[in-house]
């Protein structure tokens, strides 16, 4: 598996570590899949 790294503000941070009950890579994942899916769909019927 592919580690990736990216930078969020400080408030963001903040606001992500008051949900700690939330596994907020899993979040990050499910959302990068369904937008790639989105845009996959996009390109096949020449919308991109």
């Amino acid at each position: 598996m592919v580690r990736m790294t990216f930078s969020i503000s400080d408030d963001l941070k903040k606001k992500l570590d008051s949900k700690s009950d939330i596994n907020w890579p899993e979040v990050l994942k499910e959302g990068l899949k369904r937008r790639l899916e989105l845009l996959e769909k996009l390109h096949a019927k020449g919308e991109l």
